[in-house]
């Protein structure tokens, strides 16, 4: 179900789209198109590409940098509805990276919501992920599940999570918090910090070994791209200021149970190689979506198959030219 067909949507709003030409952020800069708002990019396109985006006289893209552009409050003064997507992603490139990945993550999330102050912007949606928990003491991962980071970049989310919920309660921003589990989807480019799905079709593609990190037990809830798109604007238009809603599908797959089902989708079978696990990665994470599936009326329709499936499929065909991703 559309955020339109649930509550009249979103045409005609103007929404804001902070690092929107990335990868799910171009997701939903095209959900967003398609249900009638008119839609403002801000990205530094660091990561994103402009490429990413579709033409669209109801489209705009503002090339600027979240943590100091003099531009942004204007620009979201403007706005029926912002989407805070902007951010540096990756367990392991935050390891590397501390200082970029708070000044981004934390910094430009702090100064977005001092710049919705006493604005009449609806509803600011802001983009968490479950790397705020870290390790789990109990699955599926509810909203109340303690917190725990593994990598600076789980700490920099959580910690604009809770500038967002105390902007809503303190300032009166209209925050609401959606914690994305494993994303995955087209399009994005394919370097060091990509997911294991981009990297598994990549190695499929060249017909190469599949390599895992660690036992290939790990446990991860893969949600497609297109779901979470839509996350976006049930949120917009129904989610509570204050509130924090898991976003996943709810159903765990482990990582050999996943390059299995890659090379069955691709149709090529692979050697599967198993190497040393890495700093910074969680063992089991599956998300508790009840929250979301009652006030949002969110719920995936998408498993992994059929997502894989589908990115597959445009692989194939040449449709996509670019890389699959999961953050």
């Amino acid at each position: 179900m559309s955020a339109q067909a649930a509550e009249g949507g979103l045409r005609n709003a103007r929404c804001v789209v902070t690092g929107g030409a990335g990868f799910i952020g171009s997701n939903l800069a095209r959900a967003l198109l398609d249900e009638g708002a008119h839609v403002t990019v801000f990205d530094n396109l660091v990561s994103g590409k402009r490429e990413n985006l579709p033409v669209s006289k109801s489209l705009r893209l503002v090339e600027g940098d979240i943590a100091h552009d003099p531009r942004l409050p204007e620009l979201l003064s403007q706005a029926d509805y912002v989407f805070h997507l902007a951010a540096q992603v990756g367990n392991i490139k935050s390891i590397a990276q501390p200082t970029q990945d708070a000044e981004t993550n934390i910094l430009g999330t702090v100064r977005l919501l001092d710049c919705c102050r006493g604005t009449s912007v609806k509803k600011v949606v802001y983009s968490s992920s479950s790397a705020i928990f870290g390790e789990a003491d109990r699955l599926p991962i509810d909203e109340t599940h303690s917190q725990n980071p593994a990598s600076f970049y789980g700490l920099s989310k959580a910690t604009g999570e809770r500038y967002a919920l105390l902007a809503a309660r303190l300032w009166s921003v209209p925050a609401v918090c959606l914690r994305y589990f494993n994303v995955f989807g087209l399009p994005m480019e394919d370097n060091e910090y990509t997911g294991v799905i981009s990297i598994f079709f990549r190695r499929l593609r060249e017909g190469q070994s599949l390599w895992i990190y660690g036992d290939g037990q790990q446990v991860r809830d893969f949600v497609y791209v297109r779901d979470v798109a839509r996350a976006n604007l049930l949120a917009a238009v129904r989610g509570r200021p204050g509130s924090l809603y898991n976003i996943g599908t709810g159903r765990p797959t482990n990582i050999s149970e996943l390059a299995h089902i890659m090379s069955e989708v691709a149709g090529r079978p692979a050697k599967i190689v198993f190497g040393e696990s890495r700093a910074g990665e969680v063992r089991r994470s599956v998300a508790d979506v009840a929250r979301a599936q009652s006030e949002i009326g969110f719920s995936a329709q998408y498993d992994v198959r059929r997502g894989l499936s589908e990115v597959w499929a445009a692989l194939a065909s040449g449709s996509a030219e670019t890389s699959p991703q999961e953050q």
